[in-house]
This record gives structure tokens, C-alpha cells and sequence, in this order.
């Protein structure tokens, strides 16, 4: 069965490829910003209107603070959260909120055996990874794919490779490449109006939350999928209504 958070199926729509080697930011926003427009616009004048306005450098990119920025100039008010968990992505989503993250490109493409040894030696001594693995590149989140609830899923639209359109990755390594921007991102702070409802079920979500706490707190995968199955269960065969009459 199907359990997602967001509408990634309708996000993909409005995917596109990044047209520059370092405009993935301004091509991450005008997918979302179409979503909110009449009319349409084109990557170029995307280009042009952060190009001139200083948010975007060709040869350098979008740089943290500024990426948000060419959504508000067309009228779509947006927030930055700062050291942000994936529960707060999700709450985003499930508003119908548009979500911009930055992420470390090696680490959301390719977890080889140099990929996982430099993390090893960053975690290891205690270096900071936003320092020694900035992020740069930046991705649309438009889904959390919950369906097998030991395997999560985080859908994005990618337009920095060629099928990025409602692309998935499984949760812990979109976290690594994430970390590296000090999980920070960017949402819009309304849905674009017209945009497909989110799929989303309470019992569902609480479960899942606490598989990933329990998992956390040192519980064995099996144990902690229990839990979060209990929470799951407890949230749809409680009479509510009867509990709240007695309070």
C-alpha cells in the first residue's frame, strides 16, 4: 500500500533540468514557482531576474541566504529553518508547502567506499561536515514515501540529473547529504492553489515517528517497528470522541 507524505506525483510535472552547470537553486525554484503563476516562466528569465538581482553568480551559485529569494519577488512569501529535523520537512509537506533543501551532491549521488571512509574520518573527529563537505546543490522535496516503514523514502525533484522528476533516496542518505547544509531549508509559507491534496494519515505518521525514535533510542528494527505499529493501532481504534467525552 501506497503511504506517502506531499504530492510528489503532481510536483514531477513541473520538473525540469537545470540548464547551467551551478543554477540548480534557480531551477529548483522556478519548479516550484510555476506551480503558483498564471502564466509560466521560463528558466531563462529565471536566470535573468537572479542574475541581476545578485542571487544567483554563474561560476559560483546561489548562496544559502539568497535561495528563496526569487520566489518572493514574484509574490510567493517563503521561511528558512535552520538545524531542521526531517519531522519538520514533513509537516511542511503535509501543509502543501514547497520545500527547498541544500545537500552535498557526492553524497546524494554516490555512497561508494571514499564517500563512506570520509565520512567516517569527519564523524570520527568531530569536524564539522557543512565545512569540510558544503553543500552544493539544491533539491525540491516534494515527498516522504513511507510505504515500507523500514525502508523510508525521501521523493525529490533532481535537476541536476536527467530522470530527477519525483526521484527517491532512501532517508539516511538524503540525512548524510543534507547535514552538510546544516539542515537547513526553505519552504513556501502557503500551497499553491489547484496543487493535488497530500495523501496522509495520522495513526500512520505517529507509527512511523515512533519506529524512528524507538530505532533510535537503541531498539532492535523489529521491536521498534512493533512500537510503531502499537501507536499506530492505538490511534485507530480509539474511540476519541468517548476519551474526550470523560475529560
Amino acid at each position: 500500500m501506497e503511504f506517502t507524505i506531499g504530492d510528489p506525483h503532481h510536483q514531477a510535472d513541473y520538473w525540469q533540468p537545470q540548464d547551467l552547470p551551478d543554477n540548480c537553486a534557480v531551477a529548483a525554484q522556478t519548479s516550484i514557482l510555476n506551480q503558483y503563476l498564471d502564466h509560466p516562466i521560463s528558466q531563462d528569465e529565471a536566470n535573468y531576474v537572479a542574475i541581476a538581482n545578485g542571487w544567483y553568480n554563474p561560476g559560483q551559485g546561489t548562496p544559502q541566504e539568497d535561495m528563496g529569494n526569487l520566489l518572493q519577488a514574484y509574490g510567493v512569501p517563503v521561511h528558512s529553518v535552520d538545524h531542521a529535523s526531517i519531522e519538520q520537512i514533513a509537516s511542511e509537506l503535509q501543509q502543501g508547502h514547497q520545500v527547498i533543501v541544500g545537500v552535498n551532491s557526492d553524497q546524494l549521488w554516490d555512497q561508494g567506499p571514499l564517500a563512506d571512509f570520509w565520512n567516517w574520518v569527519i564523524k570520527e573527529f568531530g569536524f564539522d561536515n557543512s565545512t569540510f563537505q558544503p553543500a552544493d546543490h539544491a533539491v525540491a522535496v516534494t515527498g516522504l514515501d513511507l510505504s515500507d516503514i523500514h525502508n523510508p523514502k525521501v521523493v525529490i525533484n533532481d535537476s541536476g540529473v536527467p530522470d530527477g522528476a519525483g526521484h527517491t533516496y532512501p532517508l539516511d542518505r538524503f540525512m548524510n547529504a543534507w547535514e552538510n547544509s546544516d539542515f537547513n531549508y526553505v519552504a513556501t509559507s502557503m500551497a499553491p492553489v489547484g496543487g493535488g491534496g497530500p495523501d496522509f494519515d495520522i495513526g500512520h505518521f505517529l507509527g512511523w515517528e515512533t519506529t524512528i525514535a524507538a530505532t533510535a533510542m537503541g531498539l532492535d528494527p523489529i521491536s521498534a517497528s512493533v512500537a510503531g505499529g502499537f501507536v499506530d493501532s492505538l490511534v485507530h481504534n480509539t474511540d476519541w470522541d468517548k476519551v474526550l467525552a470523560n475529560i
